[in-house]
């Protein structure tokens, strides 16, 4: 379970992240003039964490909660905020993520958390009320967030990926297509087709980057050279993962290099051998 106070990063009077600790997932806040929200991704584990940086925000209630994808730390609390009046909005490649396996990963993942039932006895795996198959635009009072369905073929980190972006103030909320500073989560995706999806960002100009996992990008470049670093690691791991079938590394040998020379900052480092075992089990990458 979270700490209760959330560590809320300002970007201006309308837009806030909620800054996961160690690698944790961020959450992104978008504010209407009338103190109305968009939440963007919720762990229900973190609820103390969101309801704090919700009201120092300033936000008075969540409209809409977006899932960029279906992951449990972006979708376990839709229904909570469901049963609260809001609208829960993802991309269709979201939806039906959900409805293949939602229920049971929910479950598994929920069950490692046994004061979650305690907390809140009705929990369950809440659908999306709300989808769209390429982009739409969610209005509030002042201020409008495009949303885009941005999984290349139709599957990238994952198969919901979706980016919010404010176009106003060229504020990009990259759900899991990026990470900074940790490994990423790999086993649901398609790693060439997530490199395209980062080409295709990069091709676009803004002036501050909310990844899914780590720091904030902003102010110059900085965005940039965070895409372009991510990019870099996808694309050497894919190499490597595939060199590894052909023989010419052994897993040990992978897992040693993703974690040394210029990834040995990287935290979250068991998450590579989980990678490359999910790798070896599935035979793609």
């Amino acid at each position: 379970m979270s700490n209760n106070s959330a560590n809320l990063h300002k970007f201006n009077d309308s837009a806030f992240a909620i800054i996961g600790d160690d690698g944790l997932t961020n959450f992104g806040l978008v504010k209407g003039a009338d103190g109305s929200a968009l939440l963007i991704d919720a762990d229900i584990r973190r609820m103390d964490e969101i309801d704090d940086g919700l009201q120092r925000a300033g936000c008075t209630r969540v409209k809409y909660l977006l899932n960029t994808h279906e992951n449990f730390d972006h979708s376990s609390a839709n229904h909570y905020f469901e049963k609260n009046g809001a609208v829960i909005i993802g991309s269709d490649g979201c939806r039906e993520a959900l409805q293949i396996d939602g229920d049971a990963k929910f479950a598994e993942m929920a069950g490692r958390e046994p004061g979650l039932k305690s907390r809140y006895p009705d929990l369950k795996m809440g659908q999306l009320q709300l989808t769209f198959t390429k982009s739409m635009t969610i209005h509030l009072p002042g201020v409008d967030v495009q949303v885009l369905h941005s999984a290349h073929n139709g599957k990238s980190h994952s198969l919901g990926d979706s980016i919010a972006y404010i176009e106003r103030d060229r504020i990009l909320f990259a759900g899991d297509l990026l990470y900074t500073r940790y490994h990423p989560v790999t086993v649901y995706g398609d790693i060439p087709n997530w490199i395209c999806s980062i080409d295709n960002l990069m091709t676009q100009s803004f002036t501050s980057v909310l990844p899914g996992h780590g720091p904030v990008s902003e102010g110059g470049e900085a965005y940039r050279a965070a895409f372009a670093e991510f990019r870099a690691y996808l694309n050497d791991f894919h190499q490597r993962l595939v060199e590894m079938t052909a023989g010419k590394y052994t897993a040990g040998d992978v897992e040693t290099h993703m974690k040394s020379g210029s990834y040995a900052h990287m935290g979250k480092t068991w998450m590579v051998k989980r990678n490359i075992e999910y790798f070896l089990k599935q035979g793609h990458a």
